[in-house]
């Protein structure tokens, strides 16, 4: 009795361990067992934390200092690079976010309606530039042209953004570099 007893406890304590002993590598094989698909190697907790770093802090200061220093809608080069930037840095974010949930480890932008709404911000620059790129115009009674349209697009982006970050700062979440 005592013999089945010992084994019974050594197979619960085992179990239980396993559990609760799960690290990133364990959660990340088993996402990928469960979702059917194999993650890259380079893609861990880190490189999305440093991911999403970069993004809040260079990537958002270089769209600022092109939109207020270099944007201009006669140079189409420059509106396809910005596009293609920021489309390059929507992919990773999106592939850190799926990866984040996969493991069980949360969304990219803390929740689901800040990461749609940065997303929705991003997609709404991507599109405008695009039209642009194409040769679309505006002009509206009110004075509007294409400069400020596109304007008040980067100007959402940029603000959702620095939000976020902002609540990040006061939870003690983010730490600049």
């Amino acid at each position: 009795m005592k013999k089945s007893l010992s084994v019974c406890l050594l197979v619960l304590i085992t179990i239980a361990n396993a559990a609760v002993g799960c690290d990133e590598q364990c959660l990340k094989e088993k996402a990928e067992v469960k979702a059917n698909i194999s993650f890259p190697t380079y893609l861990t907790w880190k490189h999305c934390d440093d991911t999403i770093v970069d993004f809040m802090s260079s990537s958002m200061d270089s769209l600022d200092k092109y939109r207020n220093q270099h944007f201009d809608t006669r140079y189409k080069g420059g509106m396809r690079n910005i596009k293609h930037y920021i489309v390059q840095r929507k992919e990773w974010l999106q592939e850190c976010d799926n990866y984040l949930q996969l493991t069980g480890k949360g969304r990219i932008f803390d929740n689901k309606k800040t990461t749609n709404q940065i997303f929705a911000s991003m997609d709404a620059v991507t599109k405008e530039l695009d039209d642009l790129i194409s040769g679309v115009t505006y002009s509206s009674e009110m004075g509007q042209d294409s400069s400020s349209i596109i304007n008040e697009r980067f100007e959402k982006l940029l603000i959702n953004v620095d939000e976020h970050k902002t609540l990040m700062h006061l939870k003690g979440r983010y730490v600049t570099r």
